[in-house]
């Protein structure tokens, strides 16, 4: 009685730390590195050619800036687990 409830226990602890672990958001260093390596995947550009800094806009962590010399600035805006937030950059021209 006492080895498959221990089992059962070891297999819900198991769940509980696998499901709280991909609830931890990505740290600003590594949503910074995956969307430079957006744009260098996009653009050919290059990595230090990336920075990020910090939104006032609800929903908006930060926003992700590459700036190559001599070019135009390429930048998106993302939310706390490091996903692209479509609308939240103004159109070029607005």
């Amino acid at each position: 009685m006492i080895l498959p409830l221990a089992g059962l226990l070891l297999a819900a602890g198991a769940l509980g730390l696998w499901l709280g672990l991909r609830a931890v958001p990505p740290t600003e260093t590594e949503i910074i590195e995956a969307q430079a390596a957006r744009y260098v995947a996009e653009t050919g550009g290059n990595l230090l050619d990336c920075f990020a800094v910090p939104s006032g806009v609800a929903g908006v962590r930060m926003v992700v800036i590459c700036e190559p010399d001599g070019a135009e600035a390429w930048a998106v805006a993302v939310d706390d687990m490091g996903r692209v937030v479509e609308g939240a950059m103004p159109e070029d021209g607005a």
